[in-house]
C-alpha cells in the first residue's frame, strides 16, 4: 500500500473479513483453550536479543509501546505469527476515562486480536478490568469455556482497584465460564476467588520487572 496507508485514517485494512457481535459490534475473537508455557512482551519480541520464539507474545506494557502496532499492524504481524500465539492488545481503560474512550481502547485491542486470527495466528483474548459500565460490551465476541488473559501489574495497589478487579473476575467467570485464566502478574486468591471456586485453572506468570528484581536478589 505504500504511502496510501497514510490515507487509511480509519484503519479499514484491519476490518476485512472480521465479524462482530453484540449491540456495540465488538470484534469476534475465536480464541483457544491452550495455555502458554512462557510469555514475552511485545516490545521484547521485536528484538532478536530479547525475543523468545517459543513464547506467546503479550501486550502488558505502556500504551506507547503498543501504539506502533495500531499504526501499522501488518508490519509486525509476520514476526508475531512466528510465535505460538498472542494475547490480544491491552490499551488502557481507566475507570475515570469517558465511556467512549474506554470502549474505543477495548474495541481496537480486540480488532487487532481478531486480525491476528484472520492471518492464521492463535489469540487468547485479553480482558482489561475497569468499571461496571463496560459490562455492556466487554464480553461480547469472546469465546466461552476457553482461555482468557488478564494483567494485574499495577492494578491491585489500592483497595478500590482491587475490589473492582475482583468484581470483574467474578463477572468474567459468570459470563464466559473460562477453562483457564492466564494472568500476567500476581494472582492473589482474594482477587481470583470466584474463578478458583468455579474450578477455573488460574495460571500466573511473573512480570519481567519482577523477574529482574528476583534475579538481583538471588545474585
Amino acid at each position: 500500500m505504500g504511502k496510501l496507508i497514510n490515507y487509511d485514517v480509519w484503519h479499514t485494512r484491519y476490518y476485512q473479513g472480521a465479524t462482530f457481535a453484540g449491540d456495540f459490534e465488538m470484534p469476534v475473537i475465536e480464541g483457544t483453550d491452550s495455555v502458554p508455557e512462557c510469555l514475552v512482551r511485545f516490545s521484547d519480541s521485536k528484538s532478536s536479543r530479547s525475543d523468545d520464539p517459543g513464547a506467546w507474545v503479550v501486550p502488558y506494557e505502556h500504551d506507547l509501546k503498543q501504539n506502533c502496532m495500531w499504526r501499522d499492524a501488518f508490519r509486525y504481524e509476520p514476526g508475531l505469527l512466528e510465535h505460538p500465539g498472542i494475547v490480544s492488545w491491552d490499551f488502557s481503560m481507566y475507570r475515570n476515562m469517558p465511556f467512549g474512550l474506554q470502549f474505543w481502547n477495548c474495541f481496537r485491542g480486540r480488532l487487532l486480536g481478531s486480525l491476528h486470527e484472520r492471518l492464521g495466528g492463535i489469540c487468547i483474548p485479553n480482558i482489561r478490568p475497569t468499571d461496571a459500565r463496560s459490562y455492556c460490551y466487554a464480553f461480547d465476541g469472546l469465546p466461552t469455556e476457553a482461555t482468557i488473559a488478564m494483567g494485574t501489574a499495577g492494578n491491585l495497589r489500592y483497595p478500590d482497584d482491587a475490589a473492582f478487579y475482583a468484581a470483574y473476575v467474578g463477572e468474567t467467570v459468570k459470563r464466559l465460564r473460562p477453562k483457564n485464566i492466564v494472568v500476567y502478574g500476581d494472582a492473589p486468591e482474594s482477587i481470583f476467588r470466584a474463578a478458583l471456586e468455579a474450578g477455573v485453572n488460574v495460571v500466573a506468570f511473573p512480570t519481567k520487572t519482577k523477574l529482574v528484581h528476583t534475579c538481583k536478589e538471588v545474585a
